[in-house]
């Protein structure tokens, strides 16, 4: 079975980031500050992570062959959590970051007025 270390992760994610900054013309903390919390892109990362969530959950978990089989099931409840966890985690930092953007704004600066 397949176990990376979390030292071989880390390598893997450096070298992940320098080639997507490569593709893009853009040096890794350019890359980092266009898909930052509440960016279009991070948006795009947090649907993809639910799509790919709903994938697991009614394609893998819900299929006879995978519910049949103990060990089969627990990988993919634990492929589930995972991409779980990653949503929420996510949708943390988002919000964390639209708080900040809006911290200190009158509701009218925010476009969040009653007043309709």
């Amino acid at each position: 079975m397949l176990e990376s270390t979390d030292i071989e992760l880390e390598d893997e994610r450096l070298k992940q980031l320098d080639l997507l900054a490569d593709e893009r013309a853009m040096t890794p903390p350019e890359l980092l500050a266009h898909y930052a919390s509440g960016s279009f892109g991070f948006h795009e990362a947090v649907h993809t992570t639910s799509i790919v969530l709903d994938l697991v959950d009614d394609q893998l978990l819900h299929h006879p062959a995978i519910a049949g089989n103990p060990d089969w099931f627990r990988l993919a409840a634990r492929a589930s959590e995972a991409l779980f966890n990653l949503y929420q985690a996510m949708g943390s930092a988002q919000l964390v970051a639209a708080h900040a953007s809006s911290e200190g704004k009158r509701p009218e600066e925010l476009n969040a007025s009653n007043d309709d």
